[in-house]
C-alpha cells in the first residue's frame, strides 16, 4: 500500500527553519549541531508519521499487558514461567479445544495465532527498531513460521503485509470508502488491540470452563 498525498496543495516554499543544538560541557554555550528546513508538504509528512509513531508505542504498550497476562495464565496453569511467546500459545491451544478452534475460525476472518504473532513482531521492531521493518518479506516470514500455522500462507502473506508501509510499521486509519463526504475508516490501531482482547478472552473463558469442570 503506498500513501498518497495527490491531494494536497504542493509548495515548494520553505515555511520553517529549525537548529539543534546542546549545551557544550567544556564551553558552557549552546553548540549547533544540524539545522532543518521544511515546506508545508514535508510538515504534514512529518506530521503524518508521527502519529503513526505514537500508535505504535500504544499498541507496544498493549502488547506487553497481554504478554503479562499470558505469562500469568501460564504460570498458574503449568507453574512453570515462560518468558517466550510460541510455547505459551501452543499449550493453550493444545490444552483447550475451544481455544483451537477459534484461533481459526472467529467472525475476524483471519487466524487469531498469526495475529498475536504479528502483534508481538510489531513491537521488538518498534521497541529496538523505531518501527522499522528493512524486509518485509522475512519479516512475514518469521512471523508465520513462529506462529506454526503452514496453511493459507498466502492469506497469511496479505494479512500481515497490510500493516508494512514504505518499511515502517504503519497502523494508522485506512479508508474504507472513496466517498467525497462521508469518508469512513478501518482504524487498524483497535482492530490490533482486539486481536490481543480477543485471544486474552479466550484464555480467561477456557480457564473458567477448566475450574468449573475440576470443582
Amino acid at each position: 500500500m503506498a500513501i498518497d498525498n495527490s491531494d494536497s496543495q504542493e509548495s515548494e516554499e520553505i515555511v520553517s527553519r529549525e537548529a539543534f543544538g546542546f549545551d557544550n560541557p567544556f564551553t558552557g554555550k549552546l553548540k549547533k549541531y544540524a539545522f532543518r528546513t521544511a515546506t508545508i508538504e514535508e510538515l504534514k509528512l512529518l506530521t503524518y508519521w508521527h502519529k503513526n509513531s505514537q500508535y505504535c508505542w500504544l499498541l507496544m504498550n498493549a502488547y506487553e499487558k497481554f504478554e503479562k497476562f499470558l505469562r500469568s495464565s501460564y504460570f498458574d496453569a503449568t507453574g512453570k514461567c515462560s518468558r517466550t511467546l510460541s510455547p505459551m500459545l501452543s499449550y493453550f491451544s493444545d490444552s483447550f479445544p475451544g481455544i483451537k478452534t477459534r484461533e481459526a475460525k472467529n467472525k475476524f476472518g483471519i487466524n487469531l495465532r498469526v495475529a498475536v504473532h504479528l502483534v508481538e513482531k510489531m513491537r521488538h521492531a518498534i521497541a529496538h527498531d523505531r518501527g522499522l521493518v528493512p524486509d518485509a518479506a522475512e519479516f512475514t516470514s518469521k512471523v508465520i513460521r513462529q506462529s506454526g500455522i503452514g496453511n493459507d500462507r498466502e492469506l497469511h502473506e496479505e494479512f500481515v503485509l497490510q500493516f508494512i508501509v514504505e518499511n515502517k510499521v504503519f497502523i494508522l486509519e485506512v479508508p474504507a470508502n472513496n466517498h467525497p463526504i462521508l469518508n469512513t475508516f478501518h482504524d487498524q490501531y483497535r482492530i490490533l488491540v482486539s486481536y490481543l482482547i480477543s485471544y486474552a478472552y479466550l484464555v480467561k473463558d477456557a480457564a473458567s470452563q477448566s475450574s468449573m469442570q475440576n470443582v
